[in-house]
């Protein structure tokens, strides 16, 4: 990979996909690390049994212009579809779920997957990083798209000084956790069409019926999320705790006996004031480094994509 139009991007979801196409485009050589199995982040998929079920983000709504023309492009190939409308508003759905989306946009890249970063450093003008598993890569760009406090940690373990602004913003980012409890019943579930509601009160934020929501098929499969002050006075509860409480304030919902369910805690699931950062953090001391995530272009799917966009597009202008 060559030090002078070579980008490394640490993360592989929306905001470092979007980065990841908007370089490629303009010529650079780039590599994606992901951490997990494949690409995706949030946009999470998972099985239960027969029963596929999104645990992350549910859907998406299209408000930039340009990331109404990507919207299009992907529900021109088939891979998103409108499943309702509220407050003027399309709710988008992923076809096969919303990691389908993910493996989608990650097909034509270089994606390293499993590839946890342990170690980033200066070389030549650029940057070295070292995965968990000892391989090492060298560019002349980086972007960081994890959660801002991961972020923090990468940078700190790096040797390098940067500019205090970038430090102070990383550092005032909070993050609203949320536990996803995944629940699979023998009959018919009970939230209405189109399949999404929110509760007025108790511990639950929403519930989305994957089958009604055209996700899964057969009986139900619901997805419910946790209200924010639920999940951060339960962080670190028993999952047997957590789902009990769960189960029980969702239960009027269930139009059967509950046959399996899995909990999933996401740290750092929603940023808190994300409108109000630039859509980026850049750097070009000591070296080429842009910042990106939901954090800075908004707290949806649609301002991490334009995150990674402006990430793009801050790296492109540097190395021109």
């Amino acid at each position: 990979m060559s030090a002078n139009r070579s980008c490394l991007i640490v993360g592989a979801g929306i905001a470092g996909l979007t980065a990841a196409a908007a370089l490629e485009a303009e010529g650079w050589a780039v590599v994606l690390l992901g951490k997990g199995r494949g690409p995706g982040g949030r946009m999470a998929t998972r099985r239960i049994g027969e029963s596929r079920l999104d645990h992350g983000a549910q859907f998406f709504t299209v408000r930039d212009a340009r990331f109404r023309e990507a919207a299009g492009r992907w529900e021109q190939a088939g891979w998103v579809a409108p499943w309702f409308s509220d407050g003027g508003h399309v709710r988008y759905r992923a076809a096969g779920g919303m990691n389908a989306l993910a493996k989608h946009l990650a097909k034509p890249f270089d994606l390293r997957t499993e590839a946890k970063v342990k170690l980033l450093e200066l070389a030549d003008e650029g940057w070295q990083v070292t995965t968990e598993s000892g391989q090492t890569l060298r560019a002349g760009a980086l972007v960081l798209t994890p959660p801002a406090p991961q972020a923090i940690a990468l940078l700190a373990a790096c040797s390098s000084r940067f500019p205090s602004e970038i430090s102070s913003i990383l550092n005032a980012i909070v993050f609203d956790p949320c536990f996803a409890l995944l629940v699979t019943i023998d009959g018919p579930g009970l939230v209405p069409s189109p399949g999404y509601i929110r509760p007025d009160q108790g511990p639950v934020e929403w519930i989305a019926d994957n089958t009604q929501k055209g996700v899964s098929t057969g009986a139900a499969a619901l997805t419910i999320h946790a209200r924010a002050d639920f999940s951060l006075h339960n962080l670190e509860a028993p999952q047997e705790y957590v789902a009990k409480l769960l189960l029980e304030a969702a239960k009027p919902w269930f139009g059967g006996q509950v046959t399996a369910w899995q909990l999933h805690r996401w740290r750092y699931s929603r940023p808190v004031d994300a409108g109000r950062r630039p859509a980026c953090l850049f750097s070009r001391q000591p070296a080429c480094l842009a910042i990106a995530g939901d954090a800075f272009g908004g707290s949806r799917l649609e301002g991490a994509f334009l995150s990674g966009l402006a990430a793009a597009e801050s790296i492109g202008e540097a190395g021109s």
